[in-house]
């Protein structure tokens, strides 16, 4: 982004200025009881300039802050940054209290990080290998400071891509992430480390073909239209749930119960789960016949399906699935159990008679692919997409910050919360999202606004960090969308 701005006629050193006092705004927005002794550490590189910008602003509004510098060779310092850095050290000798240090990083353990508020620009969107040696125990000073730490860009030892830790990171309490922005801050563990994310202009708009987008509340009302007037049931779409087993009729129901709050004209369940019909009230039923009645009697009646949640791994229940998945023509849902039917043949639903939606946890991600659960962790991104691309179809890799691709585009919504780790919340949301394929939305569409409308219920509804019953879940859908649209 900085390059192609650049190519484009704006200065590089106009980018960092722009970034500098976007980060002073957010800074003296959050932080302006605190700027009377602001200590700024910055590094070598760019993401230090951007620090030296913020240290002069400051000056210019009348406080005294002191920058230090953390370079085994200040001298070599170049780029953007060495301007602002020498426009700096013209400046606080002007001031009183306001001071520049120059230190090599084994000596920092003697800088005073007493004060206000701590900056840091240490590191930024560059950094590609562990943080290591005397640079670690100067980002461990830093985590360690007593007062609240402000992060340039993304919080030193943050890899900008995934959001893992690259050896070492500290806790910010603000990041301003500049320009757009970064996959890595809506990824855990980064999250738990940038704090508050601002993002800050710098003077040049995001990529329109960026391959990755943050989903926000103002995008729900694009894709779910209000209702014309003269809507009834037929118009609203019928979802059909296959789904349940005897000892898992609760994720049927469940399920049922999203797509029914979720918006569906017509809801039937078709379950092995015996005796079911009496805990239905609004949601009909329908008998489950062997896989080939079961997709003539999906293709004949439903707009869209959803299919796996507590359906079973046994043979027969392995065999429905696989059946329903590759010759239905209808959009259709795979979840939990109908996931499992294509562990290692995932490029077997490129051939599927319709448009699927893959919505496995990091789990199910993993058995999908072959993998580790914790492989899955380390670059949610990646894996989705690696799913969608094998698949041919929509990934929701669900968890925190869930992750929606199609193989060419990635989609990341900021919603939830961690009461929503409760048995039976993606069963809703597999009906939700059944629910959202029945008005006539790309899978893709409909995968990501059901993550996010989820997502926000899940906040809606919860009371605290736990104790959150899924259908309570359920039940917050219709009002938080009437909210957020």
């Amino acid at each position: 982004m900085d390059q192609r701005a650049i190519e484009r006629g704006v200065p590089g050193a106009v980018l960092m200025e722009n970034a500098g006092i976007a980060a002073t705004e957010a800074i003296v927005a959050r932080f302006g009881d605190r700027l009377n002794e602001v200590v700024l550490v910055g590094g070598g590189g760019q993401n230090g300039g951007d620090a030296w910008v913020i240290a002069r602003q400051l000056i210019v509004r009348g406080f005294a802050p002191r920058a230090v510098v953390v370079s085994s060779d200040a001298s070599q310092i170049g780029g953007d940054a060495r301007p602002n850095l020498e426009a700096l050290r013209s400046l606080v000798g002007e001031v009183d209290g306001a001071s520049l240090l120059e230190v090599a990083p084994e000596d920092f353990g003697a800088v005073d990080l007493r004060g206000s508020l701590l900056v840091d620009g240490l590191f930024g969107t560059g950094l590609d290998r562990p943080v290591e040696g005397a640079y670690a125990e100067v980002v461990r000073r830093l985590d360690a400071a007593p007062c609240p730490l402000v992060s340039l860009d993304l919080p030193s030892g943050i890899d900008a891509d995934t959001g893992q830790v690259l050896g070492v990171a500290p806790h910010a309490a603000l990041t301003v992430t500049f320009g757009a922005h970064k996959r890595g801050l809506q990824q855990y563990p980064a999250v738990a480390h940038a704090g508050e994310v601002v993002l800050g202009t710098i003077g040049v708009a995001p990529p329109r073909d960026a391959v990755c987008a943050l989903i926000e509340d103002d995008d729900l009302a694009r894709v779910i239209a209000p209702r014309a007037g003269d809507a009834h049931k037929g118009t609203a779409g019928h979802v059909f749930v296959v789904a349940g087993s005897p000892g898992t009729a609760g994720a049927a129901l469940l399920c049922a119960r999203g797509a029914m709050r979720g918006g569906a004209g017509l809801v039937t369940l078709a379950t092995r789960s015996p005796s079911i019909d009496q805990r239905l009230w609004e949601i009909m039923s329908a008998p489950l016949g062997d896989p080939a009645d079961a997709v003539a009697m999906v293709d004949d009646r439903a707009t869209a399906v959803v299919v796996g949640p507590g359906l079973g791994t046994d043979d027969d229940g392995l065999e429905l699935s696989r059946a329903l998945a590759l010759e239905s023509e209808r959009p259709m849902v795979l979840d939990a159990d109908a996931l499992t039917a294509f562990a290692g043949d995932l490029a077997e639903l490129k051939d599927a008679a319709g448009a699927r939606v893959l919505t496995p946890h990091p789990g199910e991600a993993a058995r999908l692919l072959g993998v580790a659960t914790a492989d899955v962790q380390v670059d949610r991104f990646a894996v989705a997409e690696r799913i969608a691309q094998k698949s041919g179809q929509v990934v929701v890799l669900k968890g925190a910050r869930t992750v929606v691709a199609d193989g060419e585009r990635l989609r990341v919504s900021p919603a939830g919360t961690p009461a929503m780790g409760v048995g039976g919340s993606g069963d809703v949301l597999a009906g939700l999202c059944g629910a959202m394929l029945c008005e006539g939305r790309s899978p893709f569409d409909a995968a990501w606004a059901a993550v996010h409308l989820h997502g926000r219920a899940g906040e809606r509804a919860a009371v605290g960090d736990r104790g959150l019953f899924a259908r309570e879940l359920a039940d917050a859908l219709p009002g938080t969308l009437a909210t957020l649209r």
